[in-house]
């Protein structure tokens, strides 16, 4: 085996690297200083292995018997976690796999703990955040969309949409500050059209990121319950019923939520995100043809087209009125998959003798309320470990976003100062994510300095 190359003090982890259970190949990794040591003092090596291509051994099993074993060897820092590493692929007998693991542990080698050959990538440089997480996207997909989205991320897709969508506010930036900070005859190339044109790139990958967003799965092992229904069904007074202290405006006039609100709740040592948005109308055609009209109309599709793939949907109706087929019907096709909670609210209201069926709550009394939490729960399992879906990803957008739309609406003049405030915002959500320690106002002046003759 060859010497070892990794930085010496640096212990030595070991892995099995493919599924468990019986396989037609089994795979361990040793990662570290001693990597190829401990390979070489465990396994009877035929043939060392040279630089692009493999090597052969064999695992003494005792009385004569041996089990073939396959080496690839990646010196550091050319390797998966930027150490040393050594693969051996055998037979995928799962006590042939553990017998290889345990003998080289006696060796010296320490178990790996769960995503540390990725961490260990991270920390050496060999990967990046973005990276890890697609991995941990990866790892915990819950279907066949999520694994390949995460593949492609894994790929450099992630990391390629956080750069992009940087590298767009960034230019975006150094136009606006250069038209602000420096003299009119240093930048009078820089016109409004310029500068919209800029912004509308940015809006672009800012939208398509913020989509990107919406549907994947909440971060934190959180679980996301979102309440649809008719206008006027009392869903924002059952969004601050099952979270007080939650900001909202409830009124009995129909129609009054127009904004998304979402808040986060605790329960049972759990983790929610509950989704609240505007009454969806089962015929928006008939809504009135106004401006009024077509903010309500408008207001609706951004809430239904953001429901997150696997929210919990509570379908909220009003337990004194009688349901409408065609609003039914359409919040079942915007409901889909999605696990559903049938809720008739404000049951306060109801006779006595009227029982309507399904669950049955009242957000004013609080009635009902225990019940419908444990509905929630039950209505799809707790999250098996924390999602990786960055949520600054979200803030950056959710920053820039409002203040481009309201810049790319009226003359740019009076609102550059405040549009560079939130551009500087959102960067700095995208370099916190990334945990890169990028010095903002170097690269600003580097990119004017390189556009302009600043100082002639």
């Amino acid at each position: 085996m060859p010497e070892p190359v990794s930085a010496p003090g640096v212990d030595t982890i070991v892995a099995p690297i493919t599924a468990a259970g019986a396989g037609e190949r089994g795979a361990v990794r040793l990662s570290g200083s001693q990597a190829f040591p401990l390979g070489a003092q465990v396994l009877e090596v035929l043939r060392a292995p040279k630089p692009g291509h493999t090597g052969a051994g064999r695992l003494p099993l005792g009385d004569g018997v041996h089990a073939d074993v396959m080496l690839l060897v990646f010196r550091a820092p050319r390797s998966l976690t930027g150490e040393d590493v050594v693969e051996m692929h055998l037979v995928g007998w799962p006590a042939l796999v553990d017998e290889l693991v345990h003998r080289l542990v006696a060796a010296g080698a320490r178990p790996a703990e769960r995503g540390e050959f990725t961490r260990r990538a991270i920390a050496t440089g060999a990967s990046d955040l973005p990276s890890g997480l697609a991995v941990g996207r990866l790892v915990g997909a819950r279907d066949a969309e999520e694994a390949a989205a995460a593949a492609a991320q894994l790929g450099g897709g992630l990391a390629a949409r956080h750069a992009e969508l940087r590298d767009a506010l960034l230019s975006v930036l150094s136009l606006i500050e250069a038209h602000v900070d420096f003299e009119e005859e240093d930048t009078e190339a820089v016109g409004e059209e310029e500068l919209r044109e800029g912004l509308l790139v940015a809006q672009r990958i800012a939208a398509r990121l913020a989509r990107d967003c919406a549907i994947r799965p909440p971060s934190d092992g959180e679980t996301d319950v979102a309440l649809l229904g008719p206008p006027n069904a009392g869903k924002s007074a059952l969004f601050l019923a099952l979270c007080p202290g939650a900001s909202t405006t409830v009124s009995p006039v129909a129609g009054t939520t127009r904004d998304a609100l979402e808040a986060r709740v605790v329960r049972d040592g759990r983790r929610f995100r509950v989704l609240d948005g505007p009454g969806v109308r089962a015929h928006v055609d008939d809504a009135p043809a106004d401006a009024e009209g077509d903010l309500d109309r408008r207001a609706m599709e951004l809430y239904v087209a953001g429901l997150p793939r696997h929210a919990i949907v509570l379908d909220v109706v009003d337990a004194t009125a009688d349901e409408d087929p065609a609003g039914c019907a359409l919040r079942a096709t915007w409901i889909g998959a999605r696990p559903r909670v049938a809720v008739h609210n404000k049951g306060d209201l109801l006779p006595e003798d009227v029982s309507p069926e399904g669950l049955t709550v009242s957000a004013l009394t609080g009635a009902g309320l225990d019940a419908l939490w444990y509905a929630i729960a039950a209505a799809a399992p707790a999250p098996r470990a924390p999602d990786l879906a960055t949520r600054g990803e979200a803030r950056a957008v959710a920053a820039a976003l409002p203040l481009i739309d309201e810049a790319l609406s009226a003359p740019l003049a009076g609102a550059l100062p405040v549009v560079a405030l939130a551009l500087r915002e959102a960067l700095q959500h995208l370099d916190d994510e990334a945990q890169v320690a990028a010095d903002l106002d170097e690269e600003v002046l580097d990119r004017i300095f390189a556009g302009f003759c600043v100082g002639k």
